[in-house]
Formats: C-alpha cells, structure tokens, sequence
C-alpha cells in the first residue's frame, strides 16, 4: 500500500512518499481504508526527531477516519463493515491495574496511533475495536479526521480540569491552532465568555466566527494581562486554557482572577520560564497540566459530535504525496483549525 513514513530525522525531506506492506487485522482489531489524516505538531517532533527514539520506519499521522473493510473474527464491538468511523488516538492496555480501576488515562503500557504504532497517513490502518467512533453520515472524513486529538485535548483540559462554568470567562490562548479552536467551540457550546488570542487579524476574525466574544492580536498587545483586566471590569477571568507555554506564562497568571484556574496543553513556544512566585503569593490560583485523557470523556465528546454540537475545523487539505507541503504549512502557522491529508 502507499504510505508516508520516516526511516530517518531530518526536515520536509525526510518524509518518503512510498510503499509499506499492508497491514494484517490482528485479534480485536478492525482495519480501515482510510479517508482522511490530520497533521499536529507532534507530527514535526517526530520528523525532525526531538521527541522519537523508538523503531523507523514508523507511518506518521496521529488523526485518523476512515471506513471498515475489514473486522476481527472475535472482536467485541457493535460496528459493521462498512461503517464510517474516527479513531481514538491512544491504545490502552486493559491489563494494567489503572485501567481494571477504570483509570485507562494513566494506562503505564498506552501507545499513540502515528507515533508509536503506524499511523494515517497511509491507504489502510489496524487499530483495536474499542478505538473506533461512529461519525455522522453528513460529515466528510476530512472534517472527522481534524476532531480526535484537538477536540478531546480541548474537553479534557476545560470541562475534566478546569472545571468550566457556564459564568466563567476564559482566555483561550491561541485560537488558530487546532485545540485552541476546539476550546472556542466547547467554551461557548456550555456557555461560557471567551476571549482568545492571534497574531494575524484574519485568524481573529475566524475565532468570532466560531463565537468568541472578544478576540486580541497579541503581537499589538505586549501587555496581555491588562488587556484583559479591561475586559473583565478589573478581575481577571476565571479559567486560562493554554497551548502556548513559555512566551505567555506570565502574563497567563497575571490574567486571573483570585482563585482562577489555569490549564496548560501545549508548550510550543518553549518549556522552560523563570516563574515570578510573587505572583502566586497571597493569590490561591489553581496550575493544572492536561496530563492523560480517558475513554470515559473521549466518549462523552462523541456524543456531541453526532448531536452536531461540535465540528471539525479543516483549514484545507492535501492528497497523501503532499505530507512534505503539509509540514511546512504546518512550520509557518498560516492555517487555522488542521491541515488534513485526504485519501
């Protein structure tokens, strides 16, 4: 079957364009033709090497959809050939003592679809039974493939962390990347006020377009925190949800109100910042990392998925020869929502 994969790091150049052997459908497995495979930023990480040392060649593309041609004999599920489905990205084990405890977002033996077991960016994928959603009959498998990861990050960190209310106001850093245009839609899906950010007017015009009810260009606004205590009459908001990380740490905090929750998801502007701990003096603000998702919420979010409730934000996509130009549209953050290659 034609696939992309990496058999060694390296930029653009690195992803080879060829033919890797089918794969075979194991025990609880099904086996998809895949339809479509969204990008993420993991996907350059893995490329370029600088958070991979497992077995090349390794098939890339975490975010998968497709329809079933093919089901394990003994596999316990409801779903038929023919159906058309997305994956859930992580493998759980099932043996370990977290998941019989129903804690499979700590599962010590997960493993990711495209990182490490092969991925979408290929004709045809195995992943177990359990992994496979039912999706609309209306929605492309294009717009499937952009939901998995960004939409199950985005309802784990703001309703299983941070606890969203429908009276919060929340500050959605980064509203052009994928989790951070999810956020938008389940924040104000339950509610809430939202203020995000963008550098680039246009992507902010997309963000109120997806109903957030203030959008900020932080390249024009170096004070962020000032801004937004403008905003809310002096207070701060009640919830930050973060895919930035170190260039925008401190003025998270400073955004907060007394007793405010913060949620962090992403650190690809860095992971490493000086914390001003007179900032957290005196204030009882709550720092919260995103840490494991589990089934339990992944099915939760498809249930709104198939209400309709929630979408999937394609920025455009590519055919599967193209994953070299995907990576460097992904490199320069001229998009919004995901790049998708589409079978």
């Amino acid at each position: 079957m034609k696939a992309v994969y990496i058999a060694q790091h390296g930029g653009p150049e690195a992803l080879t364009y060829g033919d890797r052997p089918e794969p075979e459908v194991e025990p609880e497995e099904v086996m998809l033709k895949v339809g479509g495979s969204a990008l993420n930023h993991t996907d350059l990480n893995l490329r370029e090497g600088s958070s991979y040392n497992g077995h090349l060649p390794r098939i890339l593309g975490l975010d998968i959809s497709g329809e079933i041609v093919n089901i394990s004999p003994n596999a316990d599920t409801t779903l038929k050939v023919g159906d058309r489905v997305l994956l859930d990205n992580r493998h759980k084990c099932n043996l370990c003592d977290y998941c019989k405890q129903g804690q499979d977002q700590y599962c010590i033996n997960q493993k990711r679809y495209g990182v490490d077991l092969d991925g979408g960016h290929a004709e045809y994928i195995t992943a177990a039974a359990s992994n496979a959603y039912k999706i609309p009959e209306n929605m492309s498998f294009a717009e499937a493939a952009a939901l998995p990861i960004a939409a199950h990050t985005a309802w784990h960190c703001l309703i299983t962390q941070g606890q969203i209310q429908p009276w919060d106001d929340v500050l959605i850093q980064a509203a052009g990347s994928g989790v951070g245009s999810m956020g938008i839609q389940i924040a104000k899906m339950l509610g809430a006020r939202v203020i995000t950010t963008a550098g680039s007017d246009w992507k902010l015009e997309k963000a109120k377009q997806l109903g957030a009810d203030e959008a900020i260009n932080y390249k024009e606004t170096p004070n962020l925190s000032k801004k937004i205590k403008e905003l809310t009459n002096g207070k701060g908001v009640d919830l930050v949800f973060d895919v930035v990380g170190a260039d925008v740490w401190e003025e998270n905090l400073l955004s907060l109100k007394q007793g405010g929750r913060l949620v962090i998801t992403g650190v690809t502007s860095g992971a490493r910042t000086n914390m001003n701990l007179s900032i957290l003096q005196g204030r009882p603000l709550t720092l919260m990392g995103s840490g494991g998702r589990s089934r339990r919420t992944f099915a939760d979010m498809m249930k709104m998925v198939n209400q309709g409730s929630l979408r999937g934000i394609v920025d455009r996509t590519f055919p599967l020869e193209a994953v070299p130009e995907a990576h460097k549209v992904m490199e320069s953050r001229e998009f919004f929502g995901k790049l998708v290659i589409a079978n």
